[in-house]
């Protein structure tokens, strides 16, 4: 077997005829130097190593990351492949009951008690797997912050009322003790009942003072002093190992100036790694380094939660262009993702993704939007969903993976024509025919939102349907425009100018208009059963948490998921190469593109591909050959956790938060208590399933999608007499059960509000 593949490589270094070829000798050469054509470790085709396997059955497990790249693999008849080491990782496995006191403990927390499981395995010693994790975000500690200062100084100075914990929406950052007590009371709370913390950036006060100005050893100080507090926390009490594993994400004011982030590797990545040397994998060192993203496996085998930088994806990052440039550190970083998840494929592992900025249309650049989408959708058998900080308000992004094809389509067709028209307008100039014509760009691209080629995936017949799930007959727009010229950038746009998606600190103003505007520009236009799929695959998810910080209330969150089947998963004998090898490979594969990029940094971009009238978007892509676009998922691969119930699925979350207002007047003890959970009345989630968000988003968009309705009937001056005419006529009769609805539909936006503002008043107060 191994004789074959070598002479099939040999072949491929004698005729490298283009990039991609050349490419494939690099990643060869790679695999052979560094030995992974080995016989340590082998694919097998299935789950348990057959008695009597032939030399066919085998395939080296480096194939993944060879086939990544080459795109030579059929991801059909390779999705049951499993790696066989020759030692197994898990030692033991065993349900825990729990006593009176734990049960009693975890219900008064407002949490589901269920049986833990205890895990030994020779890469993390023990763990409890509880089924629970905490998601915790932007503490902006602030040293210089003063107790009776004045809030419109920063409470640096000044006699004023800043109270002892910091006051909601007066616009200060957190005094040190919210921060140290927040994480005092997760200690005494939570830490014995969550398996891992996402944590998902801004550890600095904001640069909003020019008497305390920031500087890039103060950030380092205050980076260090927080993760050390946070490693301290929760490591084991007799061990340096962390009992409760923490996932770190770069925020946009975790850096020197804010939102400005370089492609690594630079000092800030070194000075990272450093301080966050205890939550990340040494292997991930090389890696981490080209740009502060990683990935720790929580669960052996089982589960990872991947920490994306997205300060190389936010438009506010001036250092970054796009993320479609060979040289952009946002293209590199898609790179990585890609190869991560087709590793994390092959050993049906489940994945969170988590970063600071959440994705939405304008945090991210739109080149980088539509493809963290579209690797969202094509990997929804793998990634659960995203969370994220940074907004400092409490609510989900619908993330429509229609309007990111077509924004892909509409690109890649609109440069490749500029493409063609820039070559016509060298060869005029030089014939002496030239005409400034040429230069007009200003085409139509209309049929291209028009194309309903990736749209049809999703159409479902009525008997498929349900009636609680609506239709799409109330659409009041059946297109679906590509991301940028979707309603909610439209919506957006009008309502709100860059420096309000720049958020410094300060008294919040006009986010009650920008939730109307989620609501109406995004909310009021999902899309009901019949267009999204079954499941509403057609979406994937972003969860956007309540910060620490004072902007609203602090508050944090604690979702519970489906550990059921996670102890005979656990017990099975299939296990996998340690992730060391799978880094020296890729880490070493990656310099090299790196190093041959930028040798042919003024070469033309590799688009030697014609598109075809009737082309599809995955057969332009398929021809355009960049990996920094997903492959298609295979059909035999199913849905994963976060759209049908499974292990991993996340049944229900708590939201709690620090009533300040109460607290700095020692009317209670410092501690968070629970603000809602996902299945209150007014929310009714039985588990969190993409499509219990649809539904739910749909809910909250509905009254906007009627109102819109009704102004389209009212068009005409007939049907308004008629109108007028019914209604006086049916006035009296009018069944109540309707009102009850529309009462009811405020109502449940309203609590909405309440909760995205957390529980502040916020919406009631006045601030736009």
């Amino acid at each position: 077997m191994v004789a074959n593949d070598e002479k099939h490589l040999i072949d491929l270094h004698r005729a490298p005829s283009s990039k991609s070829s050349f490419k494939r000798v690099i990643t060869t050469t790679l695999l052979l130097t560094f030995g992974l054509f080995g016989s340590s470790y082998f694919l097998y085709s299935s789950h348990y190593l057959p008695s009597s396997s032939s030399s066919s059955n085998i395939i080296p497990w480096w194939s993944t990351i060879y086939n990544t790249y080459t795109n030579t693999s059929n991801d059909n008849a390779n999705t049951n492949q499993i790696l066989i080491p020759l030692n197994n990782q898990i030692l033991s496995v065993e349900s825990i009951d729990l006593d009176d006191i734990q049960i009693d403990g975890i219900k008064k927390l407002g949490l589901t008690p269920k049986k833990p499981i205890k895990v030994i395995s020779t890469e993390k010693g023990e763990q409890i797997i509880h089924g629970r994790f905490l998601h915790l975000t932007d503490f902006h500690p602030d040293p210089y912050y003063k107790v009776g200062s004045k809030t419109d100084e920063s409470c640096h100075s000044g006699k004023g009322k800043a109270g002892k914990y910091g006051d909601a929406i007066l616009g200060c950052d957190a005094p040190m003790i919210l921060m140290e007590d927040t994480i005092k009371w997760i200690e005494e709370n939570l830490k014995d009942k969550i398996d891992f913390i996402v944590w998902t950036g801004d550890n600095i006060r904001h640069d909003n003072d020019r008497e305390y100005p920031r500087t890039e050893l103060n950030i380092f100080e205050m980076n260090e002093q927080v993760s050390d507090l946070m490693y301290k926390t929760f490591k084991h009490e007799n061990d340096p190992n962390l009992l409760v594993d923490l996932i770190p994400s770069l925020g946009n004011n975790d850096v020197y100036p804010h939102n400005l982030f370089s492609p690594g590797p630079t000092l800030q990545t070194r000075e990272l790694f450093k301080i966050w040397k205890n939550f990340i994998p040494q292997s991930q060192l090389h890696i981490f380094n080209r740009g502060a993203y990683f990935f720790q496996e929580v669960i052996p085998n089982q589960l990872a939660v991947l920490s994306i930088n997205t300060l190389y994806l936010f438009q506010s990052n001036p250092l970054v262009d796009n993320c479609d440039k060979k040289k952009e550190p946002g293209y590199k970083l898609f790179e990585w993702l890609g190869y991560v998840l087709k590793e994390m494929r092959s050993r049906n592992m489940k994945v969170w993704l988590t970063g600071h900025v959440p994705p939405n249309e304008k945090n991210y650049d739109i080149s980088c939007l539509r493809k963290y989408i579209v690797w969202s959708y094509e990997y929804r058998d793998v990634i659960i969903g995203g969370l994220y900080g940074h907004m400092n308000m409490d609510h989900f992004i619908p993330l429509d993976s229609v309007a990111a094809y077509k924004s892909i389509k509409k690109s890649l067709k609109k440069k490749k024509k500029s493409k063609s028209k820039s070559k016509d307008i060298k060869k005029k100039a030089h014939g002496k025919e030239f005409d400034l014509m040429d230069l007009n760009d200003d085409e139509d691209y209309s049929d291209y939102e028009n194309d309903t080629d990736f749209e049809d995936h999703f159409i479902i017949s009525d008997s498929e349907s349900d009636s609680e799930f609506e239709s799409d007959s109330d659409d009041e727009d059946e297109i679906t425009h590509p991301l940028e010229e979707s309603n909610i950038f439209k919506v957006l746009d009008k309502n709100f100018d860059e420096d309000f998606f720049r958020i410094q600190g300060g008294v919040p103003l006009k986010k009650v208009k920008y939730m109307e505007s989620l609501r109406e520009g995004l909310y009021a236009g999902i899309k009901g059963k019949k267009k999204s799929g079954i499941s509403a695959e057609r979406y994937s998810l972003a969860f956007v948490t309540a910060s620490v910080v004072p902007t609203f209330n602090p508050g944090l969150r604690v979702w519970e998921y489906n550990i059921t089947g996670l102890q005979e998963s656990l017990q099975s004998k299939v296990t996998f190469a340690p992730w060391d090898e799978f880094f020296t490979g890729l880490d070493t594969m990656l310099q090299s593109f790196d190093k041959y990029d930028q040798e042919h940094e003024n070469d033309e971009e590799d688009d030697d591909f014609n598109i075809e009238a009737n082309d599809d978007v995955y057969t332009i892509l398929k021809k355009k050959k960049d990996k920094t676009f997903p492959p298609e998922k295979p059909d035999s691969l199913g849905l994963g956790p976060g759209y049908v119930p499974q292990t991993f699925t996340p049944e229900r979350y708590v939201q709690y938060f620090a009533d300040l207002a109460a607290i700095n007047k020692d009317k209670k003890p410092f501690g968070y208590e629970i603000e809602y959970s996902t299945d209150d009345k007014l929310i009714k989630m039985d588990t969190l399933l993409t499509e219990e968000w649809i539904k739910f988003g749909r809910t909250l968009g509905k009254p906007i999608k009627d109102e819109k309705k009704k102004e389209k009937k009212a068009g005409e001056e007939d049907d308004k007499k008629k109108k007028k005419k019914k209604k006086k006529k049916n006035s009296k009769s009018k069944p109540f059960t309707n009102q009850l609805k529309e009462e009811e539909l405020q109502l449940i936006w309203m609590n909405y509000l309440k909760n995205t503002f957390v529980s502040s008043d916020y919406e009631n107060r006045g601030y736009g």
